[in-house]
């Protein structure tokens, strides 16, 4: 059994969610939802590694958020909000908990990092959502001063490292966009911890 300051304990949550309502920290985070808005389709979205539901608070009605750690799933349905313990390995990532054409948007916000077969992992996420219909991808990921913070990453993912992946097409998804925020230029990620890759993929017609 995982201890409780694992990502699936009970401690883990608390934290996650006396974070989440730190006045200074609601005002920074924000400004970088605010981009991640801007980024999806108008419609419900499923927000993958939902957290503390800072996102998925703001998302269009109808959205869902998948969360591994069952105390922060019931922390937000206590809120009001529809998220649902989601095992993805058990599930090989194939979204099976959900139904075909109800979402527009799909958001994963640092979490790929987290993976040492990342590619794998985006391909059979991008099916996945191929499958549901989802017509636009939001990846976000650290950049390198915020990748190295965590001893829990595994891969530092970069637009080269995309291109050398052949990840700039995949399942039916176009990369759009690959933009750094806030400051478009990968160099500001090496002194600034909150520096992030923002990935915009649309389905193909």
């Amino acid at each position: 059994m995982a201890n409780e300051t694992s990502e699936f304990g009970s401690t883990y949550a608390a934290e996650q969610l006396r974070r989440s309502r730190h006045p200074l920290r609601r005002l920074i985070k924000k400004f970088y939802l605010d981009r991640v808005l801007g980024e999806i389709d108008a419609g419900p979205t499923i927000d993958f590694g939902c957290g503390a539901g800072q996102l998925l608070a703001r998302l269009p009605a109808g959205s869902v958020g998948l969360e591994v750690n069952p105390h922060l799933v019931d922390a937000l349905r206590k809120q009001g909000l529809d998220a649902r313990l989601y095992d993805a390995y058990a599930d090989d990532f194939s979204l099976r908990l959900l139904d075909g054409g109800s979402y527009a948007s799909f958001t994963i916000s640092h979490v790929l990092e987290h993976f040492d077969d990342t590619p794998a992992v985006m391909h059979k996420l991008w099916r996945a959502c191929a499958r549901l219909g989802v017509t636009t991808i939001v990846a976000i990921v650290p950049g390198a001063k915020g990748y190295a913070s965590d001893a829990t990453h595994k891969t530092f993912v970069t637009r080269e490292w995309l291109r050398a992946n052949g990840l700039e097409q995949c399942e039916g998804y176009a990369l759009e966009r690959a933009d750094y925020f806030p400051v478009d230029r990968p160099s500001v990620g090496d002194w600034f911890v909150f520096h992030e890759l923002h990935l915009v993929y649309r389905r193909k017609a």
